[in-house]
Formats: C-alpha cells, structure tokens, sequence
C-alpha cells in the first residue's frame, strides 16, 4: 500500500488555505476493518432530509455504517465516515446496488458526499473459492462515483469528483467488515 497515490486531499485536511489539486492521480483516504452501526446523531446537511425521503419505494433511506478513516499509510487517524442508503436493490445477475450519502467527520469541519445516478456503490459477489473471505461469509466487490457537495467549517464550499472503491465481507447477511475501502478525492476544491 505504500505506493499509492499522493496524498493531495489528506494534505489539504491537515494543512488548511486554499488548495487546488496538484495531481490527476488525485488522493486517497482508506477505511478497512469492522464497521459498526451509523448510530450518528449530530447536525445534518439542509438537503439530506428531502435526499433521504426521495426513494424509488416511498421508504425512507437508512442509517447503514460508520468507520474510522486514514491517510493511506495509515500513520494516522483523519477522522470517521458515516454512510446512509437508500434504493438497495438486486439485480438478474447477482449485483447489488444502492444510493448513498456519507458524512466525514474531520478535524477541521465535515465533508459530505452524494453517489451519482448511474455511478451508484455496489458490486458483485465473488466465488469464495476464488476471493477467499477474511472474516465473513462472502465477499463483494464494488466500487462508486460521486460527487462532493460542501460541508461546514473548512469544508463549507468544498466541491468536486470523488471514486470509492471497495472489497466489503458479509457477516450473518450483513455488511460488517471491509477487507479495503478506497476513497479517492480527484481535483476538489476547497476553499
């Protein structure tokens, strides 16, 4: 993991002022390990209730995980991520997809980011027998793309493409713990 991408975005949460991506490889932050319930109860984004209640079923989208989050050497901890979804569904083939909505939690203010249509997270499931689980049943391969949408403190006008990309186990029919989770922040601004 020590050959990743340079850390553009981890160095504009840690050092502040105006900053523009230096890179088109753009940053990573990473999650890996158990997640626990999104029990998060803090101030929400003006829009997240209208995003939230704006379902295919007319069903509300769900608090699903938070996890801690990291520079990719995992020197240190930049904070926590807490994801809601909503329109989970599968597919013919075996795929899973949903839309999703995370708030970072970081020193400086939150970051929030939305997926976009037809860039949702999901994935495929893969044959155990070939992509051998850690610690769960089963393991799906996905990824995402989104977009940054603002945030408070530092973070207030932040904007921006994000890609996640994710190896994510099931425990008991649950997503509970990520092998890899990559969150990949390309040319955001954050004035």
């Amino acid at each position: 993991m020590r050959d990743m991408a340079p850390l553009v975005f981890v160095t504009v949460l840690l050092t502040g002022g105006v900053i523009h991506s230096q890179s088109q490889k753009g940053s990573i932050i990473l999650a890996e390990g158990f997640a626990t319930s999104n029990t998060y109860g803090g101030p929400l984004p003006s829009f997240f209730e209208s995003w939230c209640a704006d379902t295919e079923d007319g069903s509300q989208c769900i608090p699903t995980v938070s996890l801690d989050v990291f520079d990719s050497t995992k020197a240190r901890r930049l904070g926590a991520a807490h994801a809601w979804g909503k329109d989970f569904r599968s597919t013919a083939s075996g795929t899973l997809q949903f839309k999703e909505f995370i708030l970072y939690e970081l020193r400086n203010g939150q970051l929030y980011t939305l997926s976009q249509d037809g860039g949702h997270p999901g994935g495929a499931f893969a044959d155990p027998s070939l992509v051998i689980p850690k610690r769960g049943d089963v393991v799906l391969l996905g990824a995402a793309e989104g977009l940054v949408v603002g945030g408070t403190g530092k973070y207030s006008n932040a904007s921006g493409p994000y890609s996640t990309r994710l190896k994510v186990e099931t425990i008991g029919g649950f997503f509970a713990y990520y092998d890899e989770l990559f969150f990949r922040f390309r040319e955001v601004e954050i004035q």
